[in-house]
């Protein structure tokens, strides 16, 4: 019997998600939907399955970024995974949006990343990993949080790496580089991929729970004013 784990992240303007069957992955959207997410999510899961001749009740798992990110996008792929999981009596694996960033460069190859997304007020989204490669987990080598630019190169210095060491990744060179006082082409663009988060989900399936138990990861509350 085919298994299927499909994954869902909407923590920035881009909607992604990604098919794997008995454990390879099988297809993958990826599309920048802007603040449009809510409308073109449901259409984007159906036009997903439909390319497998697959039903939604044919999912054995799934998986969703949780965040940090966009609040709203949180919200909604939280929203849409748990209602499909519940009504499929199927569980759910919560992903990192900063490992999820990570593991798209340094997954296979191996290495060392920083995954830095803004997080607006002057702060950023941070976290830093280590890849011994051949699509192994990654390990943590600072705790993922909000940081001030500041108090992320302190605790960043602490480890011993220089700049260079690393791979600088972002989502938005262009509103992450200057918040350092860095040139942007230290920083690395990275698109979200729907194949390399489906693939996460099978590697961290044993965090698989039922639906009411995901909590968004939203790191700090939304400014105001």
């Amino acid at each position: 019997m085919k298994e299927y784990a499909l994954s869902v992240d909407c923590c920035s303007t881009w909607t992604t998600l990604g098919l794997a069957e008995n454990g390879s992955v099988r297809g993958e959207i990826n599309i920048d939907a802007g603040k449009n997410q809510s409308a073109v999510l449901p259409g984007l899961f159906q036009q997903l399955l439909e390319s497998f001749f697959l039903k939604p009740e044919d999912i054995s798992l799934f998986g969703v970024v949780t965040g940090p990110g966009s609040f709203t996008g949180i919200k909604v792929g939280i929203s849409f995974v748990s209602f499909l999981a519940w009504a499929g009596k199927k569980n759910v694996v919560p992903l990192s949006s900063l490992e999820c960033l990570a593991f798209e460069k340094i997954g296979k190859p191996g290495g060392i990343a920083a995954s830095v997304l803004w997080g607006g007020g002057g702060r950023i989204y941070g976290g830093l990993y280590t890849s011994k490669g051949n699509a192994s987990l990654l390990t943590p080598l600072l705790q993922e949080g909000t940081y001030t630019p500041e108090s992320f190169l302190e605790a960043f210095s602490s480890t011993g790496y220089s700049l260079r060491d690393v791979l600088w990744l972002t989502d938005r060179p262009e509103k992450t580089a200057h918040l350092f006082s860095l040139t942007e082409d230290l920083f690395e663009r990275v698109i979200p991929s729907g194949a390399s988060i489906a693939e996460l989900t099978l590697m961290h399936r044993e965090r698989a729970r039922c639906p009411s138990e995901i909590r968004a990861a939203y790191f700090r509350d939304p400014d105001v004013g």
